[in-house]
């Protein structure tokens, strides 16, 4: 059945995807501004004029209101490792992945600042997002096992996973160094995005240097310490 020429499921789903992404984007206003403990699902659902039962069947778990995009991601990245082409490395799906992200991450710049905010203040989320990193590095860690012919976990693919997903503190510390000092921001709390000035390019010019280091490691950990840069 259809509405016009869109499908009724396309619509409910839109709607679905619409009132999931409202739910998350007031949350982490709420959290930024409250706190994440003293921030409740009945003043979040109010926020989001939903039902508490409706934020709670979207977000099982408080924690995963200020992760809102994990499963997406981490499928998006889990699906790139395993459908390597023939001869591609974990290197090259992993800098494909992040060019393919980076855009969209660009355009969530003042989400991420107050998520930072708000998981730097509470230690439970500070675990919460460890555990998650984890996750990623074992994903990574078994398309790099498949590059060095090991189980994913043995020592090298796990320390070489590691090494991967520190890019992400690079770029975000690269990005914090790029950007200016802005008058008045600490006493005003004014949430300022870590991009501003650091675009696409030159974030993905980060990229390939850190993955550079890490190719390089693969490369010695399978004894060929002279074989072309990946």
């Amino acid at each position: 059945m259809t509405l016009g020429s869109i499908p009724l499921d396309g619509l409910r789903e839109r709607k679905k995807q619409l009132t999931r992404a409202t739910i998350a984007r007031v949350a982490l206003d709420l959290f930024h501004e409250h706190g994440f403990h003293e921030t409740t699902i009945a003043q979040i659902a109010d926020a989001a004029n939903v039902s508490p039962r409706t934020v709670s069947s979207y977000f099982p778990a408080k924690e995963e209101l200020v992760f809102p995009d994990r499963d997406v991601s981490f499928a998006g990245l889990a699906a790139r490792m395993r459908d390597r082409r023939p001869g591609e490395t974990s290197a090259d799906a992993i800098r494909e992945w992040i060019a393919s992200e980076l855009p969209e991450w660009k355009l969530q710049d003042d989400n991420a600042r107050k998520q930072r905010d708000v998981i730097a203040s509470d230690p439970g989320l500070l675990a919460y997002q460890q555990a998650m990193m984890l996750q990623g590095e074992r994903l990574v860690a078994e398309g790099i096992a498949s590059d060095l012919k090991a189980s994913p976990d043995d020592l090298e693919p796990r320390m070489a996973a590691a090494a991967t997903f520190a890019i992400f503190n690079v770029i975000g510390a690269t990005a914090e160094e790029r950007q200016p000092e802005r008058p008045g921001t600490a006493d005003e709390n004014v949430c300022s995005s870590p991009f501003d000035d650091m675009d696409v390019q030159a974030a993905m010019a980060v990229v390939e240097r850190a993955l550079r280091f890490v190719a390089g490691g693969i490369r010695a950990l399978r004894g060929d310490p002279d074989a072309p840069a990946e």
